[in-house]
């Protein structure tokens, strides 16, 4: 790589950094997936300062040019790769559902019997304060937190997850439910632009009232009961949705 940085220019050599590394990508000198240079190359090819080099990349994760990885470094977004699929009528936010390579971990913040909230008692068709299961979720991306998720479900349906790997964050909720023979026959999903309040932007850490996507979704069995509650926020910057649906699952507007 040649010097590319203009002393004399106005232009911040963080961004100067950024365009021509971008351009390199444009290129396709670095492919999608690939890993670029690290922050220790970038300051001796480019003779700037480490603090330098970590705005330029903060700001290519910001356009979502590259991914940080903690402990392995930056790659060149494939965003083949970072689509969380959302299913009409099916599962979403499960392990199974992310295409790509990415390695996925979920930890399991709470997993408790508590009185149901408000919104969850409206979509489940429950009295408010009846108690109900709750399984709180932080889901990260190649180290990086890009989902946090609450599912709420009657105590009889919470009771077929004791002891069972998806309390422990190593298995689908879906796939749990549907073992125990409850199935998803229909479902309703909203997506919404949120501003992340502090807890959530502690959990994803953003800024407060950074923009986060807020999807809630009721599921119901055949029978038409609701079984499952859940309000899920997502770093857009993180990932991106596709939304998919079968011809059968469309109705007219």
């Amino acid at each position: 790589m040649s010097d590319g940085i203009d002393r004399s220019s106005p232009e911040p050599y963080y961004l100067q950094l950024a365009r021509i590394l971008q351009g390199r990508i444009s290129d396709g000198i670095y492919a999608p997936g690939a890993q670029i240079p690290g922050e220790s190359e970038l300051c001796r090819t480019y003779d700037l300062a480490r603090s330098t080099v970590r705005e330029t990349l903060r700001t290519l994760e910001q356009q979502r040019a590259i991914r940080l990885v903690p402990r392995r470094g930056a790659f060149v977004t494939d965003h083949r790769d970072n689509r969380w699929m959302l299913r009409v009528a099916q599962g979403f936010l499960e392990s199974e559902a992310h295409s790509g390579n990415a390695v996925i971990e979920t930890e399991v913040l709470r997993a408790v019997v508590e009185p149901v909230p408000a919104r969850a008692a409206v979509a489940l068709e429950l009295a408010e304060g009846e108690p109900v299961f709750a399984l709180e979720r932080l889901r990260k991306v190649d180290g990086l937190p890009a989902l946090h998720s609450t599912n709420w479900l009657p105590v009889d349906i919470g009771a077929l997850l004791e002891s069972k790997p998806v309390l422990r964050g190593v298995a689908s909720l879906n796939a749990t439910l549907r073992e125990a023979g409850v199935h998803i026959f229909s479902a309703r999903r909203e997506l919404a632009a949120v501003a992340a309040s502090s807890d959530t932007a502690r959990r994803l850490e953003l800024p407060r009232n950074a923009p986060v996507l807020c999807i809630t979704s009721t599921s119901r069995d055949a029978a038409g009961r609701p079984f499952d509650y859940y309000e899920s926020l997502v770093r857009s910057d993180a990932l991106t949705i596709s939304i998919s649906a079968e011809a059968g699952d469309l109705g007219g507007d």
